[in-house]
């Protein structure tokens, strides 16, 4: 593992001895790119190099915490990333990965630059929020938006939601990285962003590999079944995870998660 900074942006790099391949890593809100370190680690041993990064704002990225200007500059962070990814392996085939809100970004970057990706894989991508969210405190907080920018207000979603198995919540509310309160701009830019994401799902020009609990209380389940419907590429696949939770990749059932999207891939990479 090889740290490296992408201007305010943390980075990790993380390559194998003779790649096949090479992945970009997109974490999701109130986390950081280490709690995707078993992703890494399968990923690595499909003879994949990987790159993962904290967002800004998150993790140990600079910035304000938990916040941003407007929803591009997500994005713009992503592509910056995904520019490192593709001179560090400039001959090699490029997938993108991206986890609830890095789902929702990477589905913006897939609309800028999918016909350079040979596979886009996403997990639990957020568009339309699950029955956890409390759309009372939205409401409140997209009124008060403007106003109070940078206010930080305990998220709507209980940690619980993320993963079945207790010991996964645990680690996640100790983690001194995670963040369990988002500021005002920073959700009501997210919430402004996900209703064009059908119409960004049909400019993709890769394949698409999804993975989603039907049990989400984070983000709603039907969500991602509707966008697998709209997406117009072939080779698309949808891992359903029964009674799963938020977090696939942490989830009871992780392992056949991981055993599908491994073959998913051989044949994406062949």
């Amino acid at each position: 593992m090889e740290r490296i900074h992408l201007g305010s942006l943390a980075a990790w790099k993380h390559d194998v001895a003779s790649p096949r391949g090479a992945v970009l890593v997109i974490h999701g809100l109130s986390e950081h790119s280490g709690r995707h370190l078993n992703t890494v680690e399968f990923l690595n041993s499909q003879g994949l190099n990987v790159l993962r990064f904290d967002l800004r704002g998150a993790g140990k990225s600079g910035g304000r915490r938990q916040y941003v200007d407007q929803f591009s500059d997500y994005v713009d962070d992503a592509n910056s990333a995904f520019n490192a990814l593709a001179r560090d392996n400039p001959k090699l085939p490029l997938v993108v990965f991206g986890h609830s809100l890095g789902g929702a970004i990477a589905i913006r970057l897939a609309a800028l630059r999918s016909a350079s990706f040979r596979a886009l894989v996403l997990s639990a991508p957020a568009y339309r929020l699950g029955s956890g969210m409390s759309p009372i405190v939205i409401t409140v907080g997209k009124a008060l938006s403007r106003l109070f920018p940078t206010f930080a207000m305990p998220k709507t979603a209980p940690p619980t939601g993320v993963s079945r198995d207790p010991a996964v919540v645990e680690a996640f509310l100790k983690d001194p990285l995670s963040t369990h309160s988002n500021t005002l701009r920073q959700g009501t830019e997210i919430l402004k962003a996900l209703p064009d994401t059908l119409e960004r799902v049909d400019q993709f020009k890769c394949p698409v590999f999804m993975v989603h609990g039907t049990h989400d209380t984070i983000i709603n389940f039907e969500g991602s079944f509707e966008i697998f419907k709209r997406i117009p590429t072939p080779y698309k696949c949808f891992h359903v995870v029964p009674g799963g939770f938020h977090e696939a990749h942490n989830d009871y059932g992780k392992e056949a998660y991981f055993a599908d999207l491994g073959r998913w891939l051989n044949h994406r990479l062949a």
